[in-house]
C-alpha cells in the first residue's frame, strides 16, 4: 500500500512538472526594468572575482539572498572610483545615494510568486552553487529576463526535486570554485561522489 501511494505521488509530480514546464515563468512581468545604476557582474564577479555572498549577504542564512545595501557598495566605492569615464559616472551615482542616505531602488528580476516559499539557505547549505540556478553571472554584463538561465517555474523546481543529485560527505557534489558562484578553480580535482539526494515531494514544503 505504501509503495502504491509513493507511485501515485510520483505520477502526480511528474504530471505537474510536465504541465508547468509548458507555462511561461511566473517570474516574468511586463514593465520597464532598467536599473538605476549600470551594475556589471562581469566586472565584479568576473574580473575582480567578488564572491556572490559578499554582496548577497543573506543567501546562506536566510530565505532571501538579499539585495546589497548602499553601505556595501559604498564600502568599496569610497575608494574604488573606476578606471573609465563610464564607470566613474555610475560610481558617482552610488556615492550620491550614500550622501543622501537613500536606498538604491534596484528592480528585482529573479522573482517568484508570494504563494511560493523558496529558501536560499536550504539550497546553499546542502551544497548547491549559485550558478546552478542563476547561471555563471561572471559572464553576464546586465541581468535581465533575457539573461536569466532558468525560468524559475514550478516545472523547473519539481524537475530538480525529482532528480537524484550526487553527493559527497552529505553535500551536493558540484563545481569546485574559488568562491561560491565565481570562477572555477583551474585543474581542480573533482570530489568523488559517495551517495545521492533528491528534493522533497511534499507540496507543503513550498506552498505553506
Amino acid at each position: 500500500m505504501k509503495r502504491q501511494g509513493q507511485n501515485i505521488v510520483r505520477k502526480v509530480m511528474l504530471f505537474l512538472s510536465a504541465a508547468m514546464l509548458a507555462v511561461p515563468s511566473m517570474a516574468l512581468a511586463e514593465g520597464d526594468f532598467t536599473q538605476p545604476i549600470k551594475f556589471s557582474h562581469v566586472t565584479h564577479a568576473g574580473k575582480n572575482e567578488v564572491p556572490c555572498e559578499f554582496c548577497h549577504i543573506y543567501a546562506r542564512r536566510s530565505i532571501n539572498s538579499g539585495i546589497p545595501p548602499v553601505r556595501t557598495c559604498f564600502g568599496c566605492h569610497s575608494v574604488v572610483k573606476g578606471t573609465t569615464e563610464a564607470q566613474q559616472q555610475e560610481i558617482a551615482k552610488v556615492v550620491g545615494y550614500w550622501d543622501r542616505q537613500e536606498v538604491i531602488p534596484w528592480k528585482k528580476i529573479h522573482d517568484i510568486p508570494d504563494f511560493v516559499e523558496f529558501s536560499h539557505k536550504r539550497h546553499i547549505q546542502i551544497g548547491f552553487d549559485c550558478t546552478q540556478c542563476h547561471g555563471d553571472m561572471s559572464k553576464v554584463e546586465e541581468v535581465s529576463f533575457a539573461t536569466m538561465k532558468q525560468p524559475l517555474s514550478m516545472g523547473f523546481c519539481v524537475s530538480c526535486h525529482m532528480e537524484k543529485h550526487p553527493t559527497a560527505n552529505g553535500k551536493i557534489a558540484g563545481p569546485v570554485r574559488k568562491t561560491r558562484g565565481a570562477l572555477p578553480i583551474d585543474n581542480a580535482a573533482s570530489v568523488q561522489p559517495d551517495g545521492n539526494i533528491s528534493g522533497s515531494k511534499d507540496c507543503f514544503i513550498c506552498h505553506k
